[in-house]
């Protein structure tokens, strides 16, 4: 899967790994297989793109349509961003500085999960007059600690959870 695999090497390597050379060898095929899926690069980031959109926002739009309630839905919201690949979001942010169409649909994503975040901060608190800066905060920190956090492990992980668990 030529899209799971830029992932992989976008994530691991950064930016730079996404050339067809580097592509072609890791998953041990031809440039002509590159090309009987994608009709050139810009056309495999578009795939890209809307691969992780598919992760992203539908399969988590899905599941929060499913919520039987309120501390499902709250639980979801808590786990969402321990389940984001930080190495793959870094490495898309960094795409994004060089190619337009990762630009794009990065500014999509990002206004998506904001405004899905507001959607559902407004359901289960309907006393906060602006959901919408509350979601674009509590995202803020969560974007934020990707780049500024190098571990999991980090002990500001916890802070930032606490205060995004206050939020909803």
């Amino acid at each position: 899967d030529w899209l799971s695999l830029g992932a992989d090497l976008l994530g691991k390597e950064g930016p730079d790994a996404l050339t067809l050379e580097r592509l072609t060898k890791a998953a041990g095929r031809t440039r002509g297989s590159f090309y009987h899926h994608f009709a050139n690069r810009e056309a495999f980031l578009t795939g890209l793109m809307d691969w992780w959109r598919q992760r992203a926002i539908d399969s988590l739009a899905a599941r929060i349509q499913a919520a039987p309630g309120p501390e499902t839905l709250r639980s979801i919201l808590r786990a969402v961003p321990s389940e984001w690949n930080a190495a793959f979001e870094r490495g898309i942010r960094r795409l994004a500085v060089s190619e337009p169409v990762v630009k794009d649909a990065l500014i999509s994503i990002d206004e998506t999960r904001i405004a899905g975040l507001a959607a559902t901060i407004a359901l289960l608190r309907p006393d906060v007059e602006d959901p919408r800066s509350l979601a674009f905060i509590q995202y803020a920190a969560v974007i934020g600690g990707q780049w500024l956090l190098e571990s999991t492990d980090d002990q500001r992980i916890t802070v930032i959870k606490l205060a995004g668990n206050a939020m909803i």
